[in-house]
């Protein structure tokens, strides 16, 4: 898999991660499920990275 693909991946889940996050805005479940929700798409898209070995921007 090629860097950018791998990047639109990591790009894709963290977008998701973030609606997850703030869905409980919009009186869809309660904060700690979303909480909770977010923190294990993050936790995968960590594990893609390191995977992928795609350097963080630090």
């Amino acid at each position: 898999m090629e860097d950018r693909q791998a990047d639109f991946i990591l790009y894709i889940l963290g977008v998701v991660g973030l609606l997850v996050l703030l869905a409980p805005i919009l009186d869809i479940y309660e904060w700690k499920y979303g909480i909770f929700g977010a923190v294990i798409i993050w936790i995968i898209a960590g594990g893609i990275r390191r995977y992928f070995a795609i350097p963080s921007n630090r």
